[in-house]
C-alpha cells in the first residue's frame, strides 16, 4: 500500500444533487472531498481532513487561492471519490468516510466498537455508499470510486 497524494480529477458527476459555492481557506483540489472549517465560518471550506468540522461535499472545481470560490457537489450526488491509498479495494454497496489523507475516503466500518480506535483518529461518520466496486490507483494515486453522497450524522465511541 502506498500513501496517496491527491491529485486534481475530473470527479465525473453522474448525478448533480444540492450545488453550492463555498469560499476556500485553503488550496482545494478538483474532486477533492470538502468540509466546513472546524471554526465554523459560515460558507468557509477546506480539504476534508480528520480536525476538520462536517463533510461538506466534493469539489467540483480547484482553487488555489484562500477565498475564492468553489463549486460543491452535496447531498443526493452521484460522483467519483479518491481513496486514500493507491490499493484500496472496496466493493459496491459499502460506505466511506473521510481517510487519513486530506480530501480522500477509506471503507467506513459501523462496528465503531470494534474499531474506535481507527475511526477516533479519522472520522466517524459515513459520507456516502459506493455505487460500483473501485478501481485501483497507481503509485501515489489513490484508488478511485463512485459513491453517492449521503452523508449520516457524527458519532462517537462511548466510554
Amino acid at each position: 500500500m502506498t500513501a496517496t497524494t491527491l491529485v486534481a480529477f475530473d470527479p465525473k458527476p453522474e448525478l448533480l444533487g444540492t450545488v453550492r459555492t463555498y469560499k476556500a481557506t485553503a488550496a482545494i483540489l478538483r474532486g477533492s472531498c470538502v468540509s466546513f472549517d472546524a471554526t465554523g465560518v459560515s460558507g468557509s471550506i477546506s480539504p476534508s481532513a480528520t480536525t476538520l468540522g462536517t463533510f461538506a461535499g466534493v469539489a467540483l472545481t480547484s482553487q488555489a487561492t484562500v477565498g475564492g470560490p468553489v463549486s460543491v457537489a452535496g447531498v443526493g450526488s452521484v460522483l467519483t471519490v479518491m481513496m486514500a491509498a493507491d490499493d484500496s479495494a472496496i466493493d459496491a454497496g459499502h460506505w466511506v468516510m473521510i481517510g487519513a489523507v486530506a480530501g480522500t475516503v477509506i471503507e467506513y466500518d459501523p462496528a465503531i466498537g470494534t474499531h474506535a480506535a481507527t475511526q477516533d483518529t479519522q472520522s466517524t461518520a459515513a459520507i456516502g455508499i459506493t455505487l460500483e466496486d473501485s478501481v485501483a490507483g497507481a503509485a501515489t494515486v489513490g484508488s478511485k470510486v463512485k459513491i453517492q453522497i449521503l452523508p449520516q450524522a457524527q458519532q462517537t465511541a462511548s466510554s
